[in-house]
């Protein structure tokens, strides 16, 4: 048997794994070459006769775990299990004709009718794509070819599964024979998808393409080589990218960090994001675009796997073994990884959108809600993605209000638990916080204003260096201006979600843009600031409407 490489959609290019088999697939270079195999004449063959093959496709899932007591964790190789690869596609090819397609169940069986001619070397492929909904796992490092399993075949066998295995081999991994990878990764976004379609199974989910490689590192720079920075979802490519460099950080197995991702797909196509993006942990005073943004990545994740428990595994040094850390979307630990609580904290988010879904059972005191997936997928794909405040845990929260069945005084309650207080409006009316970030432009123009921000290493995405300004249409330009002479500052303009205009030189002084506006429309402004050392600086605003 061999080795995924990646197919191209009928040409399919294979390592070989150590069991001296000799058929290798054409190459995935685009031409139409037929490899010396092809010319192999089929034993006991038929011209024109019909055969039907049959099989089950599995990989080897490997648990990432965590305990919340020792603060360890591992991939526990010992534990690992055969899980089916559901839901794939599945080709029977001559050569590079694909003679067959299909896909497997649920539990990864499969049956294909193909006919063949008498030469050419037949193989089975699975590829690593879903079918409903599309999902598929490339290697961007090598033209973003579609990874597969497979091994070889002739017109007189009727039944073949194919297994993906980890390769680890005890202190490492043998390269060419990693091909669980991609399945895993396949089969954590699809479980992830299920799960809303379970409860919501008109949800229609664009195609996805996910870049995994053996090559991919905690790097910056050009994606095709393999530096990606770290597991991410790109909201200009709309693709997910995931590490895979060996002794160094893989999240193949991290089930959590891939739906986590995969939760921001979901954001870019169904639902909304409107977070500033940028490094981010547990305990910061984030601006609370990014705080609900990642709360809700990790929180969602726990919700559709569903595993409380968010692991993520790595090297621990050039020359350490596998570890973890992790943490509990249920239960804080002890001290608290959440030392000041609200809705600019990501643990809150998580914790709190996680009450929310959850049965509560071991809460009672202050979680009375259980709202299951539906809802959840409710505000998110309807008023998280319609308001016209910005996307934060209280647009969410006034969102779930307008929901049938939701007891408010219970979701007060469990606001209070987290010291968010409780949001009536999108705009966070009812959490004197979070209200603070909207300052209301009255709608006189010319109109000026000042803010003062607080300056730190890297600071721009956080609470101290954000507000907004929220500003109604008058049907006419308006322009819009933030200046500071000394710091850079950056401004954008946001209409429901989309940026209308935007402005940032990457240099201290003003910053201004001209935008068309629709009257009585509503827009807000958001300013941000740069100031990379620790103090005080004050910034202009001016907004007129000639």
């Amino acid at each position: 048997m061999f080795v995924s490489r990646k197919s191209h959609w009928g040409h399919t290019t294979s390592k070989v794994l150590a069991l001296a088999l000799t058929l290798a697939l054409a190459g995935c270079t685009g031409d139409d070459d037929d490899d010396d195999d092809d010319d192999d004449e089929q034993p006991n063959c038929t011209a024109g006769q019909a055969v039907t093959l049959s099989g089950k496709v599995t990989y080897d899932f490997v648990p990432a775990v965590y305990s919340a007591s020792t603060r360890a964790g591992t991939l526990d190789f010992a534990q690992a299990s055969a899980k089916p690869v559901r839901n794939a596609v599945v080709q029977v090819r001559q050569g590079s004709n694909v003679l067959a397609t299909g896909a497997t169940t649920e539990q990864g069986q499969y049956q294909l009718t193909y006919t063949p001619s008498c030469s050419g070397a037949l193989s089975l492929v699975a590829l690593a794509k879903t079918t409903t909904p599309d999902i598929q796992i490339e290697d961007n490092t090598d033209s973003n070819s579609v990874w597969a399993l497979g091994d070889s075949i002739t017109t007189t066998t009727t039944a073949k599964d194919l297994h993906a295995g980890h390769g680890w081999n005890g202190s490492g991994y043998t390269a060419n024979r990693r091909s669980a990878a991609p399945f895993a990764i396949l089969d954590s976004m699809y479980t992830a998808s299920r799960a809303f379609l379970a409860v919501r199974p008109a949800a229609a989910f664009p195609a996805l393409k996910v870049n995994w490689s053996p090559d991919n590192v905690p790097q910056g720079g050009d994606k095709a080589a393999g530096f990606i920075s770290t597991s991410h979802f790109s909201f200009t490519e709309n693709e997910i990218y995931i590490l895979g460099r060996a002794s160094i950080d893989t999240d193949e197995f991290d089930s959590h960090v891939i739906v986590h991702e995969w939760g921001h797909y979901f954001e870019a196509n169904l639902s909304r994001s409107d977070s500033p993006g940028g490094p981010h942990s547990s305990g910061d005073v984030l601006d609370p675009r990014l705080s609900f943004g990642e709360g809700y990545g990790n929180a969602l994740a726990a919700m559709l796997l569903p595993e409380s428990m968010y692991v993520d595994t790595l090297w621990a040094g050039s020359s350490g073994g596998l570890t973890a850390f992790g943490f509990d979307a249920e239960t804080a630990p002890s001290p608290t990884d959440d030392p000041t609580p609200g809705p600019f904290s990501e643990s809150t988010v998580m914790r709190l959108l996680y009450d929310l879904y959850d049965s509560g059972s071991n809460e009672s005191g202050y979680d009375n809600v259980a709202l299951g997936l539906g809802p959840i997928y409710d505000v998110l794909v309807g008023p998280q993605k319609s308001t016209e405040a910005l996307t934060t845990i209280g647009s969410f929260i006034a969102g779930l209000r307008t929901q049938a069945g939701v007891n408010e005084t219970a979701v007060n309650a469990l606001l209070a638990h987290y010291d968010v207080g409780p949001v009536t409006s999108g705009f966070g009316d009812g959490d004197t916080d979070l209200r603070a970030m909207y300052n209301v432009v009255p709608n006189t123009y010319p109109h000026s204003a000042s803010v003062s921000f607080r300056g730190g290493p890297s600071t721009f995405n956080k609470q101290q260096q954000n507000r907004y300004y929220v500003f109604t249409g008058t049907g006419r330009m308006m322009n819009i201006s933030a200046s500071n002479a000394s710091e850079d500052v950056g401004i954008e303009v946001y209409q429901r979600g989309e940026v209308v205009g935007s402005a940032d030189k990457f240099l201290a002084g003003t910053e201004s843009v001209s935008i068309p506006t629709q009257s009585g429309t509503t827009y807000v402004l958001a300013v941000m600031g740069f100031k990379e050392n620790s103090g005080t600086y004050s910034v202009s605003i001016s907004i007129t409407s000639p």
